[in-house]
């Protein structure tokens, strides 16, 4: 689930109104203190004051600039008096810097309550939450690089995203075999790469796991030319398992 902190002042100032409404009703279930709550609608109150001030101040500033405009060029037989400064209304408690800061922070303790009630609809209500999550195991195709490591073996780096992991299949020219299953993101194929001065051309696929299961459809596939090595001994395919690959394949 993601959030979203608007960036504009007159929209934070909108979404810190609506969050400081709706806050106290979830107090119990986020186990927060009445000084949090109180300290995130004195933000709030100070912010909009803040806003309000500033905006009457521009207005001012406007309208004096046009006056002394008026006044030194246009034909204008009542011009008036000078434009005089705005009341300010009364001001609320002044609050420590950085109410932007304290709001994310008090937001992500939320999302990260230990109780994990927080939900998309509570951060609806809330005026906090990102769009839905749009993920779909089933259009899943992963997307990867090929490179040699420092041994030599090739090095295979993929985007996880969403998805738990992912299935490795192998190709050295005899079809493709699945070779490993892993959930980090880098993985080096440690089979023996061919005989010294030998080459061989290795061709490799990805399918995403999700919930311990294959998902989605294969990525394209990449391929490296791995040379061997003093010392090496005749590539085998490594420990590659014959079975049928996943539908899509």
């Amino acid at each position: 689930m993601t959030t979203h902190i608007e960036t504009s002042d007159a929209g934070f100032n909108l979404q810190l109104k609506t969050f400081v409404s709706k806050i106290p009703g979830y107090a119990t279930l986020f186990g927060l203190s009445t000084a949090q709550i109180n300290a995130v609608k004195a933000d709030s109150l100070a912010f909009d004051y803040a806003l309000s001030c500033a905006q009457i101040m521009q207005t001012f500033a406007h309208n004096y600039t046009e006056y002394k405009t008026q006044l030194l060029h246009a034909n204008i037989t009542n011009l008036g008096g000078f434009p005089t400064l705005p009341v300010l209304p009364a001001a609320p408690a002044a609050v420590p810097a950085d109410i932007k800061g304290r709001f994310r922070t008090l937001i992500q303790s939320l999302i990260h309550n230990p109780n994990k009630v927080y939900t998309q609809n509570i951060g609806e209500d809330l005026g906090i939450a990102g769009p839905a999550s749009n993920f779909d195991p089933a259009t899943g195709k992963p997307k990867f690089t090929i490179a040699h490591s420092a041994g030599g073996h090739p090095k295979l780096n993929y985007t996880k995203g969403s998805f738990e992991g992912v299935e490795i299949w192998k190709d050295t020219g005899a079809g493709f075999l699945k070779l490993e299953r892993i959930t980090q993101t880098t993985y080096i194929d440690p089979s023996a790469l061919p005989a010294a001065n030998a080459a061989a051309v290795w061709k490799y696929k990805l399918i995403y796991l999700y919930k311990d299961a294959v998902a989605g459809e294969f990525s394209d596939v990449v391929s490296i030319t791995v040379n061997g090595q003093t010392g090496t001994t005749p590539a085998t395919g490594g420990t590659a398992t014959p079975v049928t690959p996943p539908a899509g394949g």
